[in-house]
This record gives C-alpha cells, structure tokens and sequence, in this order.
C-alpha cells in the first residue's frame, strides 16, 4: 500500500513538473508576441495626444505628440513601464472639454501625478494638455494657500492686473487658453489686463486640491462673477518658502 501511495504522489508530481516546463517553453517561444502586446499598449498610449498637445513638466515645457512621445520613452527608460492609472477629480468645461486630475504608477513603484484637459471633437477624445510630476512626501495642502489665493481675489477685484501678476506668480509662469501658451509676468499682465475694467469681478472656489510633492500643487475650482467656468492653477513653493502660481488656465 505504501508503495503505490508513493508511486501515485510521483505521477503527480511529474505531471506538475511537465505543466510547467511546457508553460516556460511556451513563453520562451513567443518572446515576439509578448513585445508586439506592450508595443500596441505603448502605441495607444501615444495616440491618447492630440498632434498638437502642450505638456508640461520638472524640465518645462513640452509641445507637440513627437515630444511628448520622446519624453515618455525617457521617463520609461528611468521610471518602467507604466501600469496603474486612477483618477482622482474631474470635471466638465462645456460639451468638449473636461479637465481631470489622477494618477499613475509604473512598474518600479514610481506615482506621478497628471493634471489632464481632454478635449472631445468629431467622437475623438485627445488629451490636448498635460501636466506630470512625480509624486513625493505625504504633505497636507498648507493653510497659507488660502491666504494667497484670497490675496489674487482682492487685487483681482481691485483691478489691478500688474501687482497681481508681479507678486502671486512666479517670474517664468506659463498661462494656457484655447491652445495659446505665454510665458513669463510680462505676457501675463498684458494677457490679465481686462482685469483692470473696473465692472470685472471674480471669486474662486477650489473644488479639488492636490498635494504632488513638497514643492507642487494641482488645483481645479470653479470661477464666478464675470467668468463662471472652471480653472486650472498649479503651484510651486519658492526658495523663502511662499507659495506662487506657475501655471494658470482657463477656457
């Protein structure tokens, strides 16, 4: 009886044994397939990019699909292959576009945080903006940031464009709309001067804030007064350790 008891385990074990070599053989055999499949994930990857789109990153800007394309095969070769997504907030500008922020993390363990402006025509949905940091430190969202958005309210509302821009952004700020990228305090006062009509009014109401790093922060909110549709803003943490506006947009 004992005999045949092992005799039976060594059947199976065997058989076990078999499975498996015929599993590795198999694999090692369609080495092809295993890189056509991650080739036509990259490729979609890729396609989500209008030919166009603006991005955004630590290295500054970034424009046009081909860039951003040689931009994530830099990031992959230092970060691998992405292969998580989550989105944490959106919301919709008009029947076209959406703004959206999440998240993402590739196979090393790396998260980087996107801030994302999809954009709708012709039953094509393309990102035509994206922001990406890698994400880092467990940070709450510092209460001064309430402090200096309420400082943009009142010198928005007391009209006066160039104080506001020369205090509460920083001196390489990007501004985005409807496709058009300025750089730098002097393109955005000029850009803001409408804010000095004396009937312009505006407020601010953040609906998500997110924590990117020690030095980052994404927000999207919802303006009312004499523009009631949602904005973009991106902050950065100066050297003396107050917070500015890096990115600014609006449609």
């Amino acid at each position: 009886m004992t005999y045949k008891i092992n005799e039976f385990r060594s059947d199976i074990i065997i058989a076990l044994c078999t499975l498996l070599l015929a599993g590795c053989s198999a694999y090692a055999q369609n080495p092809k397939t295993n890189i056509e499949k991650d080739k036509g994930l990259w490729d979609n990857r890729i396609q989500e990019y209008d030919e166009n789109v603006i991005g955004v990153s630590k290295n500054g800007l970034i424009q046009g699909r081909d860039a951003i394309k040689a931009y994530l095969l830099q990031l992959k070769g230092s970060q691998g292959r992405s292969v998580s997504y989550k989105t944490h907030y959106k919301i919709g500008v008009n029947q076209l576009l959406e703004y959206e922020i999440g998240s993402s993390e590739t196979e090393k363990g790396v998260k980087n945080a996107q801030l994302i402006i999809w954009s709708e025509e012709m039953d094509s949905r393309k990102k035509i903006f994206e922001i990406s940091y890698e994400m880092s430190g467990n940070s709450e969202v510092p209460p001064e940031l309430d402090k200096v958005r309420n400082k943009w309210v009142k010198l928005c509302n007391s009209h006066n464009a160039e104080k506001l821009v020369e205090e509460l952004y920083t001196i390489d700020a990007i501004y985005y709309n409807r496709g058009r990228v300025l750089r730098g305090q002097e393109q955005l006062s000029r850009e803001y001067g409408y804010m000095n009509d004396p009937s312009y009014k505006l407020q601010l109401h953040p609906k998500h804030i997110e924590m990117v790093s020690d030095d980052i922060i994404y927000e999207i909110g919802v303006c009312s007064g004499s523009y009631n549709l949602p904005y973009i803003l991106v902050w950065k943490k100066q050297q003396a350790g107050d917070w500015k506006i890096y990115l600014d947009s609006n449609y």
